[in-house]
């Protein structure tokens, strides 16, 4: 006597659907994975020291030629900003140093000479009693002295 092939096709579908529930129980129930955020560090914006130096150098000039500053005080203001510069961009602490310190330093690191011979001509201008010619006579190769080390530094 022979069996019908439905009986052969719904035991293999129970087969399959018993092993579909285990599936099912095993992916439903299992622990998930705890979802961990990592934070990334905040990191600032790169800023371009040169560009914004020479900005302020821009800015030392206007305020000489319009009259707002004094070219004494002018001098005063570059000689800070070019001294700032090379300690923001290397190691060596020019902020923190007087003439006879980076003439000392030229001996060791020879980059600092442009620095050294900007300051200068700095200065004496910037130290003078009320002599303002002097300073106002000076100012333009001071500006040209500062823009040098803060475009021509490495």
């Amino acid at each position: 006597m022979a069996h019908s092939g439905w009986w052969l096709v719904l035991a293999l579908a129970l087969l399959a659907a018993t092993a579909l529930y285990f599936l099912a129980v095993i992916v439903l129930t299992r622990k998930r994975r705890p979802v961990v955020e990592v934070e990334t560090p905040w990191v600032p914006e790169p800023r371009d020291l040169r560009a914004e130096h020479l900005a302020e150098i821009d800015r030392i000039e206007r305020s000489v030629h319009r009259g707002d500053v004094p070219a004494r005080v002018g001098h005063q203001h570059l000689s800070r900003t070019v001294r700032d510069y090379v300690a923001e961009v290397s190691q060596i602490p020019a902020d923190k140093m007087v003439l006879a310190d980076l003439k000392e330093t030229v001996r060791s690191d020879p980059r600092t000479r442009p620095l050294a011979m900007a300051v200068e001509v700095m200065y004496p201008p910037a130290f003078a009693s009320e002599e303002e010619g002097q300073a106002a006579e000076r100012f333009p190769e001071a500006l040209g002295r500062a823009r040098q080390v803060v475009t021509t530094w490495t």
